[in-house]
């Protein structure tokens, strides 16, 4: 079975990614045939049975081959990130708190 987070985080990254295109066409900063070739990228490095893993280490190369992906790519490693910390910050207080009662 695929990993739950995987599964979330690539529909978000997608959404997000279709998102940023649609804009960037929309304004004229890109051609069809751009977006086309961005999305044909976006759908080889992250297919739908990636796990969390090794989504999070695709990420950060998308915008390497499409630098029209910085934006995005930027926005999901910052929510990654915080998640990351606020997991952090809640095991480190439920350890003190375990420290201190046992104390």
């Amino acid at each position: 079975m695929q990993n739950e987070d995987a599964v979330t985080l690539r529909k978000k990254l997608e959404a997000l990614i279709v998102d940023d295109l649609q804009k960037q066409l929309s304004q004229g900063e890109i051609t069809g045939d751009r977006a086309a070739e961005i999305a044909e990228l976006v759908l080889a490095m992250v297919p739908e049975d990636i796990t969390h893993e090794q989504l999070l280490k695709v990420i950060p190369q998308l915008d390497d081959k499409a630098t029209e992906l910085s934006g995005v790519v930027f926005q999901i490693l910052s929510e990654q990130d915080e998640k990351h910390r606020t997991e952090m910050i809640g095991k480190l207080r439920l350890s003190v708190g375990e420290m201190i009662k046992n104390a």
